[in-house]
């Protein structure tokens, strides 16, 4: 149970059912992983897995807090990486888009330069905890979830996370997170 929760039989049942949701999402990646096998195309084949959101509860999905912000990512190409390993680098998501670039040698548009850092040196190396000490931080932000505040005003944070802090700065803190309570 996530410290944060109320710890009761309700939300151990939604949690649960979160976790069924986890474990449909996993045995339909696997079919995929096998299909991809079946075709003898595994091995050449670039895996990314992640996720848009943390989970659906408070302080999670659309929230700047851990839960919010720490998506999960495995990434895979059995021809070019090795495998097995668990990796401790900070990354971002749009160091995604950048390790796509770099390993398809497709070069980016010239119109807008590209946020992340290619995560190439990481996936390549055969070292398990840090590779990349430069990598030591990632940033996020939160403007709005839904158009549930007056005028859909925003509620403007943006957040520092490196190995040991998360820094999160609110630039509205009198505004409601998920808009003004009735009265």
């Amino acid at each position: 149970m996530p410290s944060f929760l109320p710890d009761t039989p309700e939300i151990r049942s939604d949690l649960l059912d979160y976790c069924f949701e986890v474990q449909w999402f996993d045995d339909h990646l696997r079919k995929m992983l096998d299909a991809l096998e079946a075709a003898r195309e595994l091995d050449n084949t670039l895996v990314v897995v992640t996720s848009d959101n943390g989970m659906a509860f408070p302080r999670a999905k659309a929230n700047c807090y851990e839960y919010g912000i720490h998506m999960p990512l495995a990434i895979a190409w059995p021809e070019s990486f090795p495998g097995n390993r668990t990796v401790d680098d900070v990354v971002s998501l749009v160091d995604v888009t950048a390790t796509l670039y770099d390993t398809t040698g497709v070069q980016p548009p010239d119109t807008t330069p590209l946020s992340g850092r290619s995560l190439t040196n990481v996936l390549t190396s055969s070292r398990n905890g840090t590779v990349d000490p430069q990598r030591d931080a990632a940033f996020s932000g939160r403007e709005r979830h839904s158009s549930s505040r007056f005028n859909t005003l925003g509620y403007p944070q943006r957040v520092i996370r490196t190995t040991e802090y998360l820094y999160i700065r609110n630039f509205k803190p009198e505004r409601w997170p998920a808009g003004a309570p009735k009265n």
